[in-house]
């Protein structure tokens, strides 16, 4: 039954790459020509930032992250069981179906701070059991200055200053959010891959990504 399934997990802090990655991922032939098999893609829009609002104006509860990630996965639980109920439990991907998840529930544990770790075990519970599979983008200190702070407008700059007076103070409060989800991927019962995109090299790490995922 698990093999109906091929889902993948793609986090990271911003700035390491995650949609365009994504954007190499859903114009890939090997992707694109898959056998009769859906796909559905969910972006951080949906799995994350329609919280955003709430948030900002210190309105947001534990509900509203968590009815936001079961209002996810439900219907994916229920895709699984369809397929099951079918009779399609062969590994052919003609009778499989895949799901890409930008941003989901390490990213709920650490950018909202009335959210912990031990909320969202069966959020990670369930994508285990649905053989989903976790890809962490990471990048070194020494290019965060340019890539989360630099490289962007003047209107993410005003946001992100409230993480910090000084670029360097802003550098490290990005770091240590990456080194929390570095931990919580480990604690994670998701298969995971960890991936740096420091170099920027995104045909060869989209690959990557592709040979993990399976698709």
């Amino acid at each position: 039954m698990s093999a109906q399934v091929k889902g993948i997990v793609i986090e990271g802090v911003p700035a390491t790459g995650k949609t365009t990655i994504i954007e190499h991922l859903l114009r890939n032939g090997q992707v694109l020509e898959r056998d009769f098999m859906p796909l559905l893609v969910y972006g951080e829009d949906l799995t994350q930032r329609v919280l955003e609002a709430k948030h900002n104006q210190g309105q947001i509860t534990k509900e509203d992250n968590l009815n936001l990630l079961n209002d996810i996965l439900t219907p994916l639980e229920r895709y699984q069981e369809y397929y099951h109920q079918r009779g399609w439990q062969g590994a052919e991907q003609e009778h499989c179906y895949a799901f890409l998840l930008e941003r989901f529930h390490l990213t709920h544990a650490t950018y909202f701070d009335h959210l912990s770790w031990g909320e969202l075990i069966e959020i990670d519970n369930r994508l285990a059991d649905l053989k989903a599979k976790l890809v962490l983008l990471t990048m070194n200190k020494e290019v965060m200055a340019e890539r989360i702070v630099a490289s962007r407008g003047s209107r993410w700059r005003s946001y992100i200053s409230r993480f910090g007076s000084t670029v360097e103070e802003i550098v490290e409060h990005y770091y240590q959010r990456q080194q929390r989800k570095l931990k919580l991927a480990q604690q994670s019962k998701l298969v995971s891959l960890v991936l740096n995109t420091s170099a920027k090299d995104w045909g060869a790490l989209a690959q990557q990504v592709l040979q993990f995922w399976g698709v």
